[in-house]
């Protein structure tokens, strides 16, 4: 028999981190009697705010119940195939992070091993044209990844109307009786003296909420386990130059591609993100480098449009020391905020989610869970933290100081061993609790230039003649296929 059983949780917050809190936690929990409250902060969204995902999102709608079509309609979604990133070198083209894999293996040999070989040999064929993903894409048609694919891996993400996203998660879980209470703000948090829990948070009409587990969900303000607890926040700066967001809105794009772009500039980057009712335009930069005002009218030289409603917001990569403090944990931006570079905000709320799923403690004494939670999720944060230094780190801008700061700076002893091996020899390393899977960093390194001196030599087994002819017929196999795709417009008709 458990002393003192965990009975309710609350979770504090706003937005996406607060409702797909709620719903994942409901539904994951519903029948076993625990009592889950929300209490609601006014939201931060703009119009033009837009929620980028990547893949793998589907899993957790159909937890929640939603379905993929009757979403997208409600929330002007498209799908997206992957990201594309330009201007990041003086000298190499863009280059295409699909959301899946190149090619296939050939002999039992890793097809980039392959392909290194080929290039050393002549091949004048970039590494992304051997994706299915990557020329659906830049061709703008899209499939749902089935059938004949090669057993190459296909996936892909969203790009949500951020307000209409949380509307329907929030109706969602609403109509199914869950605890909710709207407030303007926390007047206080409580904490017992002698443990240091929280045990209530009390809101401007005097109303307390009381809970045996609260979970943080109140984005980078972090006012439970950052304010009222008082975890430390740890900064990333020295590796994440940017530290302002200006989100604004432009006409939607007419032939509408199945990919988010992302454009360098002198001072950071701009990213647009195709809806169907416009295109979500982010400019993302070092305020000591430019104004707001150079700001937006960078974005609009370089989106070649004109903006609506332009928002400017500052943030600083990093994260708290801990994720789960005492009895509070923080999940999305009140754990870490992350350079918005490669979209996973969502996937940091699903991954911090999904291990609370599997370690809701059942006791209030929940120090082994906070443990094993800490460091499985912080070690998590870590590996997303070191796949987007690396759009920096590997940038080929010369001579301008934003960037050739960027390419001179020290990276964590585990991304500097994992970038020396795959330069080496091709080799990647692969550490636990890693978001973004191998074909990701294969994709994003090869991408950026970092192309492996040397090859794995069991590669060498085939003859030359019988590699160009099985590369022909990759190539050949992925134009059919996207020939007889459909047009993203279609898929929304």
């Amino acid at each position: 028999m458990l002393k003192s059983p965990i009975r309710k949780v609350v979770i504090v917050g706003r937005d996406e981190a607060l409702w797909l809190a709620a719903n994942v936690l409901w539904n994951s929990f519903r029948r076993t009697g625990l009592e889950i409250v929300a209490v609601e902060l006014p939201s931060q969204l703009r119009p033009a705010d837009v929620i980028p995902t990547l893949r793998n999102q589907q899993a957790f709608h159909d937890l929640m119940r939603i379905k993929e079509a009757p979403l997208m309609a409600a929330t002007q979604a498209t799908f997206s195939l992957g990201q594309r990133f330009i201007g990041f070198s003086e000298s190499r083209p863009p280059f295409l992070h699909a959301y899946g894999d190149s090619g296939w293996a050939i002999n039992r040999v890793a097809f980039h091993h392959q392909w290194v070989r080929a290039r050393a040999k002549g091949l004048d064929v970039p590494y992304d044209d051997f994706s299915l993903n990557a020329m659906a894409a830049l061709q703008g048609r899209f499939f749902v990844p089935a059938g004949d694919t090669e057993g190459q891996e296909c996936d892909y993400g969203y790009h949500f109307d951020a307000s209409a996203y949380c509307q329907v998660l929030k109706q969602v879980i609403l109509e199914s009786g869950i605890g909710h209470v709207a407030a303007a703000r926390l007047n206080d948090v409580s904490r017992d003296p002698d443990s240091g829990d929280i045990t209530a948070i009390t809101l401007p009409d005097g109303q307390t909420v009381t809970g045996d587990l609260f979970v943080d969900a109140t984005g980078a303000e972090s006012l439970l386990l950052g304010a009222a607890m008082g975890v430390p926040f740890q900064s990333w700066a020295q590796w994440f130059p940017c530290d302002r967001i200006l989100t604004t809105r432009a006409a939607p794009i007419k032939a509408m591609p199945a990919f988010s772009q992302v454009t360098a500039h002198h001072a950071g980057w701009v990213a647009q993100f195709p809806l169907r009712n416009r295109t979500a335009v982010q400019q993302v930069y070092a305020g000591s480098q430019m104004t707001q005002q150079d700001a937006l009218d960078t974005a609009a030289r370089m989106a070649a449009t004109e903006f609506a409603e332009p928002v400017v917001r500052s943030f600083t990569a990093g994260r708290r020391q801990a994720a789960w403090s005492h009895n509070c944990v923080a999940i999305g931006e009140a754990a870490a905020v992350f350079d918005p570079i490669d979209s996973c905000s969502i996937q940091v709320i699903l991954t911090g989610l999904s291990h609370l799923t599997s370690l809701l403690p059942l006791d209030r004494d929940m120090a082994p869970e906070a443990r094993e939670y800490n460091l499985n999720v912080l070690t998590s944060l870590e590996r997303i933290r070191d796949y987007q230094i690396c759009h920096y780190k590997l940038n080929q801008r010369q001579g301008e100081p934003f960037w050739d700061r960027c390419r001179a700076m020290a990276v964590p002893d585990s991304l500097a061993y994992k970038l020396r091996l795959f330069e080496a020899r091709g080799h990647l390393v692969e550490y636990d609790d890693e978001t973004f899977l191998d074909y990701d960093w294969r994709a994003m390194l090869i991408g950026h230039g970092l192309i492996p001196r040397a090859y794995d030599i069991v590669a060498d087994h085939l003859p030359e003649n019988e590699l160009a002819e099985r590369l022909q017929k990759m190539l050949g196999f992925i134009k059919t296929r996207v020939q007889a795709m459909k047009p993203m417009d279609a898929h929304f008709t």
